[in-house]
């Protein structure tokens, strides 16, 4: 290979290094950070609910709906109009069930946040998990999950990333379910 050629070569693969660099540079370094919401979500739409009895007598309410409300947050990411889509089933002997479902936070300009969460549900608590993605600047979160539960008024008082008073559930067996209820999660 001639010089002309191998400077040629060298000169563009510099070029493509110092791209990739300012590339990654401009992604930021990455970083951790802790963040909280409150919310409230007690506007109820679409609410489908059954109930059913299960050999040994205990009662189950399953519960579709959607429910709307506000997160407040200092992180603008998490601050904004609330949509959460839930399904839960509670045990209307005990009042122990579990829930799960979508949420989903659009805040001002490109702030927004989505994700699922997974949480116990005991005496009008519910108790787990929120995972996620937020954008204005992309990232992932994964918080504790807890907020006063009924799934006919929604949630309240709920909190994101702070503590929250812990609640376990163990379902096993048939149990009733609305409509189309997610099939990897039925019975």
């Amino acid at each position: 290979m001639s010089r002309k050629r191998l400077s040629l070569l060298g000169l563009i693969m510099a070029a493509a290094l110092a791209a990739a660099g300012v590339a990654a540079a401009h992604r930021g370094a990455p970083s951790v950070q802790s963040v909280s919401a409150g919310f409230d979500a007690t506007t109820v739409s679409q609410r489908f609910l059954t109930t059913c009895s299960v050999n040994g007598g205990d009662t189950f309410q399953a519960t579709r709906a959607v429910y709307t409300g506000t997160a407040t947050s200092s992180d603008p990411r998490l601050s904004g109009a609330l949509t959460i889509r839930a399904w839960s089933l509670v045990d209307t002997t005990n009042g122990v069930g579990h829930l799960y479902g979508t949420f989903r936070i659009v805040g001002t300009g490109r702030n927004r946040a989505h994700g699922t969460l997974n949480a116990a549900v005991a005496g009008g608590k519910a108790s787990g998990l929120a995972r996620g993605f937020v954008r204005g600047r992309w990232g992932h979160i994964v918080a504790s999950l807890g907020a006063s539960f009924d799934p006919t008024a929604g949630f309240s008082s709920g909190s994101i990333g702070t503590g929250t008073a812990g609640a376990g559930f163990l379902r096993s067996g048939r149990w009733c379910h609305p409509p189309h209820w997610p099939a990897s999660q039925g019975s």
